[in-house]
């Protein structure tokens, strides 16, 4: 009777170090080369700036090669990493974000909704919260993502108003030139397994 209690207790624990050893949970930091856009409207034409050189970690906790779920997961860039090609355009934009008082914008996840992964097909929504100009706001951001190897690869999008952050929409040529009010933030990024980098 004893022996059998033993052997029960034995495969409890056997079971329970297979479950811990099967969702594992691993870092992932945040690939040189991923990308992030701002894009808006004014009144003389569409605009996007551009960023890739972000910082970012991420806390996965995976069941073999699939994705089950993100713990953690924070991303940040400089306010002047933000390009457009055009200085003007530019001096304008890093004015309405404060970037002197406030050059770090930053994105730290509260929850990751309906994460699902299909083979190497990923699809999520991602609620968390975005800093801009020192005033932090939650978004929520809708996108998709592919498993290849080592790596996840991200694309995602969300809308907000400028004025949502306090902040006034650029002007340019004593004001004939008005950006909307309305942007879009979209990126492209990836993550890679920091055991291997």
């Amino acid at each position: 009777m004893k022996m059998h209690i033993v052997k029960i207790a034995l495969f409890a624990v056997m079971m329970m170090i297979g479950v811990s050893s099967s969702n594992a949970q691993q870092v992932y930091n945040l690939s040189a080369g991923s990308e992030l856009k701002v894009s808006g409207t004014s009144t003389l034409h569409d605009w996007t700036m551009k960023s890739t050189s972000g910082s970012g970690k991420a806390t996965f906790t995976m069941a073999g090669d699939q994705l089950q779920s993100i713990s953690s997961l924070s991303v940040s860039l400089k306010v002047q990493s933000l390009k457009s090609g055009k200085s003007g355009m530019d001096d304008k934009a890093y004015e309405a974000l404060k970037a002197k008082e406030n050059p770090t914008i930053t994105f730290t996840l509260r929850e990751m909704k309906n994460l699902k992964q299909s083979g190497s097909a990923i699809t999520y929504t991602a609620i968390g919260d975005l800093t801009v100009s020192g005033v932090k706001r939650a978004v929520t951001f809708t996108g998709t993502g592919k498993a290849v190897a080592d790596k996840f690869q991200f694309d995602g999008k969300t809308s907000f108003k400028l004025t949502d952050f306090k902040m006034d929409p650029p002007t340019a040529m004593f004001g004939t030139i008005k950006t909307g009010d309305d942007v879009t933030v979209s990126f492209n990024v990836t993550f890679k397994n920091s055991a291997t980098l």
